[in-house]
């Protein structure tokens, strides 16, 4: 198995413009898995996940690719160009929305 890694000087000037924000996502590029790709991605901000969101009953291929527009900062146009890219990629950036488990409390 061999992996396509982002150099660390493109992951460097992200790291400068996106800070923790910025996220290291693995991608098979075949069936088998012996072929993948890294890409990094931004946590969706609160504006991206809110328009997003508003198509995940309606449309979800426009809720995906919102997500995926508006958060993958390297190779872009690969998993754009790619339906197995695209559809592997898209649900791996809807994980990274930050939400945390509540509790109930007593009254």
């Amino acid at each position: 198995m061999s992996v396509k890694y982002v150099s660390e000087e493109v992951k460097e000037a992200l790291k400068k413009e996106h800070g923790e924000k910025l996220k290291s996502v693995i991608i098979p590029l075949d069936d088998d898995s012996t072929e993948e790709i890294e890409i990094l991605v931004v946590v969706p901000s609160r504006a991206v996940a809110g328009q997003a969101l508003r198509f995940i009953s309606s449309d979800p291929k426009k809720y995906m690719e919102i997500l995926v527009k508006n958060c993958v900062v390297t190779d872009k146009e690969l998993i754009m160009g790619d339906d197995a890219l695209f559809f592997s990629t898209a649900p791996m950036i809807a994980e990274l929305l930050p939400i945390r488990q509540g509790k109930f409390g007593k009254v």
